[in-house]
């Protein structure tokens, strides 16, 4: 098995050429995943917090 450096990712740029895309797109994705999921769980926990206190 070949032994690689730090420098062998330099001699493939074309690989690694869109990477800062995907990780725009996946941050674009877990910023509206964790908006959707907060506008879901605020007024479920709400609900859930004025249930348990109803019949307490």
């Amino acid at each position: 098995m070949n032994n690689q450096n730090r420098s062998d990712i330099a001699a493939f740029p074309e690989l690694f050429a869109g990477m800062e895309q995907f990780i725009a797109e996946q941050a674009a994705g877990f910023k509206r995943t964790s908006v959707i999921l907060a506008i879901i769980a605020l007024p479920g926990g709400m609900l859930l917090a004025w249930l348990l206190n109803r019949a307490a």
